[in-house]
């Protein structure tokens, strides 16, 4: 991992291969301030270009309106050349995430996962510089 850096909600990496890896922290209700920092701090994690975004949702808890639409507004489009997102194992996670992808349209290619290796493979896929087909 070349970076880690800490902010009140999130744990933010980028990880060897270049994919910038957001971990939500656990019991920790966000707010649009922390939403901002979150943001800028993954896009500062990605050194400035473009590049896969990996979020850690499996022990978050649920954000208010106005914070779920930050994170789905244009700071995405600016920053990021995808959305990995990574879910509790069940119904419920596959559900919730399912709905945000469905009314946030992020705007870059966007899936859910349960497991970190496919969701860093997937990732992986949308690194500055591949042909995406």
């Amino acid at each position: 991992m070349a970076l880690i850096r800490n902010t009140r909600t999130a744990r933010i990496e980028k990880r060897e291969n270049g994919v910038v890896v957001t971990r939500i922290l656990p019991h920790v209700l966000q707010t649009i301030q922390d939403a901002i920092e979150n943001v800028m701090v993954s896009a500062e994690a990605g050194g400035g270009g473009k590049g896969p975004l990996l979020v850690d949702l499996r022990e978050a808890c649920p954000l208010d309106a106005e914070t779920r639409h930050y994170y789905s507004g244009k700071q995405l489009t600016n920053h990021f050349t995808s959305l990995a997102m990574l879910v509790p194992i069940g119904a419920w996670g596959k559900m919730f995430g399912n709905i945000y992808l469905r009314v946030a349209k992020p705007g870059i290619p966007a899936r859910l996962f349960t497991t970190e290796a496919e969701a860093l493979a997937w990732s992986a896929g949308f690194l500055p510089g591949l042909n995406r087909q």
